[in-house]
């Protein structure tokens, strides 16, 4: 198997566990589930040589893990230093940049206590992660984030849809 095919797997099974972690209600199981496939998507990356992105992944999942059970600031800004050290130190173009931007949106969205601003914040990184992906030419990964986008609007959605639009649904069923 070829490296790149190698890490078209690799991220193919992080995209599975970021197709599950939308679609999860709470912020806690959202996390752990993006903690996995952060950790897939890394080694994926580190598979390209994308020594940036992959170091910032391997740190995005831990930090998951940790914002399941904090929401404390001091714990958000030891992560957010965290991944500029790793990306100081895995630094190889300037591609990196936005995988550092990527990932200190979603390090901020992972410490918010409300799971609607989780949601908008992490939609904002995968926009970001786009346009990495594409420009890092993993194309199951761009495909990747723009369906992990497309899975967190339906979760938001059928989560947070107005009352009054489900009033209106129930009012046209009677």
């Amino acid at each position: 198997m070829s490296d790149f095919a190698l890490s078209q797997l690799l991220v193919a099974i992080a995209f599975a566990c970021g197709m599950v972690s939308f679609q999860c209600k709470g912020r806690r199981p959202i996390l752990l589930w993006l903690s996995v496939s952060a950790y897939f998507n890394g080694c994926h990356f580190f598979v390209l040589d994308v020594p940036e992105a992959g170091t910032l992944f391997l740190i995005m999942g831990t930090r998951s893990i940790a914002a399941t059970f904090s929401t404390n600031r001091k714990t958000m800004f030891l992560f957010l230093g965290l991944a500029c050290v790793g990306f100081y130190f895995s630094y190889k173009n300037p591609l990196g940049f936005l995988a550092l931007s990527g990932t200190l949106l979603a390090t901020y969205a992972s410490f918010q206590k409300a799971e609607k601003r989780v949601r908008v914040i992490f939609g904002l990184s995968a926009i970001i992660w786009i346009a990495h992906n594409i420009l890092a030419r993993s194309p199951v990964a761009a495909l990747m984030e723009a369906t992990l986008q497309a899975s967190n609007a339906v979760g938001y959605w059928r989560f947070h849809r107005s009352n009054k639009y489900t009033n209106n649904i129930h009012q046209i069923k009677n």
